[in-house]
Order: C-alpha cells, then structure tokens, then sequence
C-alpha cells in the first residue's frame, strides 16, 4: 500500500500537530449525487452538502483570502481523515463524464520490457533500432461513458468508448493501478490510462480552472496501464527487428567462416618459431622478461631494506654540511618540512633532506608570489638534478606505460603494475612521483604554496604569513641518533 504523497499530507499546514477543529478542509462536498465546489453551492450551512468520505455535514467557505482558498469544513468534528481525497476522485470522474473528453498520454513502452524503438545487438555488438511507435499524446472525445461500472473482477473508475474503442479509466489520489490488475487488463487485450493526481499541489483542487486542466489535458500527469494497439505495433517493429539481426548475424556468421579459413591458412605458412605452443601470451611474456632482464636481475637487490637503510646513512654523511648550511637559511616550518621524507625518498641517489631543500628553493624560495610550477615539473627537476637509480626508473617507466596505455584501451586502471612482471616485482618498484607528491604536500601544509584545483598537479606560491615566520618544530640538538626524522619536535 502506497503512502500518501506530501500534497495531500493530513498534517495540518500551519504546522501546529493538534488537528484542525472542525475536521480537515474538503474541497468539494457532496449533494443530489454530485459533487460541488464550495462556489457553485450556496455558502455556509446553506450549501446542502455532505462529506464525501464520511456523509457528515459541510459548510461551504466560499470566501478567498490571501491565505485560505475557497472549501468546505464539517460541521463538527468527525476526525475524517478520507473526505479530501474522495471528494478529488469523485469529482474528477465527473468532470470525465460531463465533459466528455480526455487527454491520453503518449505511448512510450517500458525501458526495460519494452523499449521503443526497439533495439538489438548483433553478433559482432553492433547496435541495430526498429521502427519506434508514433503514438503521441491527444484529445479524445468519449462517449458511453459509465462511472464504475463492474467489468468481472475489477472495476474501473470510468468506462468510456473513444474513436478506438473501450477506454478503462483510473484516477490516481492515493493507490496506484496495481500489478495484479495491470496484468489482468493486459491479458484481457483492454485499453487502460491511470491519471496520478497524487503529486498535485494541495492548492489546485481549490482552483477550479487548475483541477479541470489536471484531469482533462495535462498529459503530463498520465501513463498507460495497458495499450494493446502500441504492444502490436511494437511487436511487429520488434519481429522485423529480429529478422534483419537474424540476417546480419547469417552474413557474419559467413564472414568469420571465411576469416577463419583464411587464418588458418596463414598459420600454416608461418615459420615453426610463430607458432610458440605457449600461446602468443607466453611468448610476449618471454621477450618482455627478457628486454627488462638485467634490471629485475637487480631489483631485489636495490630494494632490499639492508641496502635502504646503508645508502641512506652514506647520503646523510656526504651532504651533512650541505644540509645544515641550508636548514639554518629557511624558517622553522620549511625545516619541518624537509625533515621529513617519504619512505621512497631515497630513489634519487642523494639525501631525501637535501633534494627537498633544493627543491624547495629552486621552485618556492627564489620564485614571487602568485608564480605557479607543476608537480612533474619538481619531478623532472628532482631526477636531472641528481643520481636516480636507473634500473628502478626505467622499471617504473614501463609500468606507467603500462597503466597509460590500458587506460587509453578503456580500461579504468589506477594502480601500477605491468602484467609481464609478478606481483612481488610490482610492489618493489618505486613510485618516482609519490615522494615529490608527498613533499609538495608538506610544503602546502606549511602554507608555502597552495595546489589548484585545475589543472592537475599545479601550484602557486605564496607570499609569506603577514606576521612573518613562526617557529612551528625545532630539531632538538640532544639527539645525535643521526636519524633527524625522529629528532622532529613538535610546538
């Protein structure tokens, strides 16, 4: 069962939670088995109306203000909570039955059952349409009109006769057309069109002129339960379809026997070493392995953290006067910044200390505010400036080909890995962009430089804080680990 939608919530709209005194506002009433408008009856307890959803007396309130449209209230209070809604159902088939006309929706089809036109595949993906079904939205004028006349085991709204023949009508204030009685109409090979006037504003049924427009002409608000003239033509444009797929697949079908022969052919006539009994994977496999050989010969080695940890020592050692020289030239926050150093830092051949501190004034220091420099360009900067391991580098490269080149295929590839070496290999190789990336990181935290949004990996240089530099970290001096990353102090 279906909720009721927010126009015609029973709240009462000033927002106060007791109900309103009097019962609900009901904007039509019932009288001489019609339904009327608070306008077209006499006003107050004079009208002669009852509710249409619980039969207690209405007073009409044919009086419009800024704040309260023209409608009926009960006499007492009856707690009904149904008098709204029926009365929009009754009147709107009665509008259907004295007017005797009615807009009827466009006939669309279903997205998934049913999609018009229809469309198939054929065997090679190619995508092939039918002849849609050009049923558009129009007025019809009706006749033999019956409100809720029984048809077996359901009963419509309102059963009319168009210039088609049988129309099912069924007005929508609270419950949907359900599936068991859609289906049931559709077996039966009737004509059935649901208006929804459940998603009107709850003003419109106090406007005459709007609700009329609502019922009658608004295409909009109107789909079909069952059209059996669009199912046949749509059935027809689908069956014709599925011959001209059913043909085209007949001709690849011949094509491919012909492509086949002709490969064959071709194999027979390739030297032995092109038929590798691997596979043309295997064999790729082999002569990739075999170009990157002498460099995953070394990876191991480089990698290891024994060899990590010893080179790191001997940059530390070999640029600890170039490093205290230019740690004493910039402020406490630049400080805090190169100190520390992504665990990849070191691929650069040099003291992850020193590169950042360089870089830092190569691309922030001797730069102006507002001047701008991307992040490939510290990374090329950082490996023409200094001794970057090749063998990782030209690792790296290919792996980031890789990733690029299945990228450009369609495939949504992040990570870098490159199928032709194992997995272990893929993780020892080194990122040659993360450490910079991570270092451009530090320094946006320093307030040195800002990232832009677009495009990607560009920065701007900032202008130094108004107040000057504050001390944000210090090196404690007691600390002669020779590990300066865990000498940071913070303030």
């Amino acid at each position: 069962m279906d909720t009721i939608p927010e126009p015609f919530s029973l709240r009462n709209p000033s927002g106060n939670p007791l109900a309103r005194r009097g019962g609900f506002r009901v904007p039509f009433g019932l009288k001489d088995g019609r339904v009327w408008a608070p306008s077209e009856v006499s006003k107050g307890n004079a009208c002669g109306c009852i509710c249409p959803g619980c039969h207690a007396p209405l007073s009409a309130k044919a009086k419009e203000s800024r704040r309260k449209r023209p409608h009926f209230a009960h006499l007492t209070d009856t707690g009904c909570q149904t008098g709204r809604e029926t009365g929009i159902h009754e009147r709107a088939k009665q509008l259907i039955a004295d007017h005797q006309r009615l807009v009827i929706p466009a006939w669309t089809g279903d997205p998934i059952d049913m999609p018009n036109p229809p469309h198939a595949r054929d065997d090679d993906g190619r995508l092939h349409w039918g002849r849609k079904v050009d049923q558009p939205s129009r007025s019809m004028s009706l006749r033999d009109i019956e409100i809720e006349r029984s048809l077996g085991s359901y009963k419509p709204d309102v059963v009319a006769r168009d210039e088609v023949g049988e129309l099912l009508i069924e007005i929508r204030v609270t419950h949907a057309v359900g599936d068991i009685k859609a289906a049931r109409v559709q077996a039966q090979g009737r004509r059935m069109v649901e208006i929804d006037l459940s998603q009107l504003h709850r003003d419109t049924p106090h406007d005459l002129a709007a609700f009329e427009h609502a019922v009658l002409d608004d295409a909009a608000n109107r789909s079909w339960i069952s059209c059996p003239e669009a199912v046949a033509e749509w059935g027809a444009s689908k069956q014709e379809l599925d011959e001209q797929v059913a043909a085209r697949n007949q001709q690849i079908a011949q094509l491919r026997e012909q492509m086949a022969k002709a490969a064959q052919a071709r194999k027979e006539r390739e030297a032995q070493e092109t038929r590798d009994k691997e596979g043309r994977k295997a064999y790729m496999h082999r002569q990739e392995r075999a170009r990157h050989a002498e460099d995953l010969g070394h990876l191991m080695e480089l990698t290891s953290p024994e060899r990590i940890e010893r080179i790191l020592r001997e940059y530390r050692v070999s640029a600890e006067d170039r490093v205290s020289e230019l740690l004493d030239a910039v402020p406490a926050a630049i400080r805090s910044a190169c100190l520390r150093a992504h665990e990849d830092a070191w691929i650069f051949g040099v003291d992850p200390v020193l590169w950042q501190l360089l870089a830092h004034d190569h691309f922030v220091a001797k730069r102006s505010p507002g001047d701008r420099f991307n992040q490939r360009d510290v990374a090329a900067w950082v490996r023409r400036s200094f001794y970057p391991e090749r063998a990782l580098y030209r690792l790296f490269v290919t792996q980031y080909a890789a990733r690029a080149e299945a990228q450009r295929a369609g495939f949504a590839k992040r990570g870098l890995a490159y199928w032709v070496f194992t997995d272990e290999e893929n993780e020892r190789i080194p990122n040659f962009y993360t450490p910079v990336n991570d270092f451009v990181d530090r320094l946006e935290s320093a307030r040195v430089i800002r990232q832009l949004p677009a495009p990607r990996g560009e920065c701007e240089v900032l202008p130094p804080p108004a107040g000057g530099w504050h001390p944000v970290a210090y090196v404690d001096p007691g600390n002669d680990s020779g590990d300066r990353s865990s000498s940071l102090v913070a303030l």
